[in-house]
């Protein structure tokens, strides 16, 4: 069962769990110069219903930089141009606002999150955009990611990467999604361009981004950064994190639900892993030997035979040294390894707090990293 503002949620007739939607500039302004309400009001009641089906729903929204020149255009002096960062500060408020009236229609709330992909670079910067997300699921908003474009690239190198396109990709690794549907205003990949060329057949599925498929992507069009390419950079990214991936047209009727559901619209791009053999393989293969984590008998069993979180209380000691978001091996009394996770706490903050309640973790350290030392969900047992 998954939570949500109006208490438990079944699952229902969707084949997938954890959804990233990845909402083109082009979709949400109906290719005009502003927000188009009625084209994101399509959007939201689409997510409304998979969530009542059981699904979590992560929405990575561009529309910023437009939603900031339309505002921005009657007020600029002749030969003044800002900068596309200067924009999307005007309009990133705007855009929030308007997801965030379009879903309280629906008793639903949103939270704004902000990232760039070098946060995501940095192990610290992953772990808590991880624990972040994770937590605003479970507390049953729907999440609304965008680039953090005031702090982000250069415009002319933003453009050469399609910004969300790539975070979405990335997001969904982020949150162990199982589909990312990346919405735009055409109707997938095709094999020649459909805007020039009238034979150009739609692509319905990619086993396998090569070169001829590079080939057929076409470059950027339209008022948003990322074309083609940019999106089949993203499933690549997707696909070897364990997503399958679908780039479709938002605009077609009920597009969301029919993907989540299982029909084939759009181009499809089959996950070449699932999601937890590609986090098992990310953990193990970042796991320090500078130190670990030593817990009693029946932290063991609760690791080993029931899939539960570590939590402090079953820590016996610490050794070594090793920081926050660092991949650690948990091993029993015996020296035996129980597991590797990912630690909440540092070696020295959990010398500190090891064998105590969660409920007394700020007390000790005057913070909280969250009331478990390895989360079940960044936790490999062996």
């Amino acid at each position: 069962m998954l939570a949500s503002s109006s208490g438990e949620r079944t699952i229902g007739c969707v084949k997938y769990r954890r959804i990233v939607a990845k909402c083109g500039t082009s979709l949400l302004t109906a290719g005009s110069d502003r927000l188009d309400l009625e084209a994101m009001s399509r959007i939201v009641g689409q997510v409304v219903r998979l969530r009542e089906r059981g699904a979590d729903v992560v929405i990575v929204s561009s529309g910023a930089q437009a939603a900031g020149r339309h505002r921005l255009a009657h007020r600029l002096r002749p030969g003044k141009e800002p900068s596309r960062q200067a924009f999307a500060s005007v309009g990133q408020s705007h855009l929030m606002q308007s997801w965030d009236e379009l879903f309280d229609w629906h008793d639903v709330v949103v939270a704004q999150v902000l990232l760039t992909r070098r946060d995501l670079a940095d192990r610290l910067g992953y772990l808590n955009a991880r624990t972040t997300l994770r937590d605003l699921l479970d507390a049953g908003t729907v999440p609304i990611v965008n680039e953090n474009d005031a702090v982000a690239l250069d415009h002319v190198l933003a453009s050469r990467i399609g910004e969300n396109d790539t975070l979405s990709a990335h997001v969904a690794n982020l949150i162990d999604a199982d589909l990312l549907v990346i919405l735009t205003d055409v109707d997938g990949l095709f094999d020649a361009d459909p805007r020039t060329s009238p034979e150009a057949k739609l692509i319905p599925r990619v086993e396998r981004i090569d070169s001829t498929i590079e080939r057929f992507a076409s470059g950027a069009h339209g008022p948003g950064t990322g074309g083609m390419v940019t999106k089949l950079m993203a499933a690549r990214i997707a696909v070897q994190g364990g997503a399958d991936v679908v780039i479709a047209n938002g605009h077609l009727p009920n597009v969301l639900v029919r993907i989540a559901e299982g029909e084939p619209v759009g181009t499809f791009f089959p996950a070449t892993a699932n999601p937890l053999e590609s986090r098992k393989r990310w953990i193990l293969g970042s796991v320090t030997t500078t130190g670990s984590i030593v817990v009693d008998a029946g932290a063991a069993a609760a690791l080993r035979e029931r899939g539960r979180s570590l939590l402090p209380a079953g820590v016996r000691d610490v050794r070594g040294t090793f920081e926050r978001g660092e991949a650690v091996p948990v091993v029993d009394l015996d020296g035996e390894r129980v597991a590797v996770g990912v630690t909440n706490y540092s070696s020295g903050e959990l010398a500190r707090i090891k064998g105590l309640r969660s409920d007394r973790i700020a007390g000790v350290l005057g913070y909280t990293y969250g009331e478990e030392v390895i989360h079940r969900d960044n936790l490999v047992v062996l």
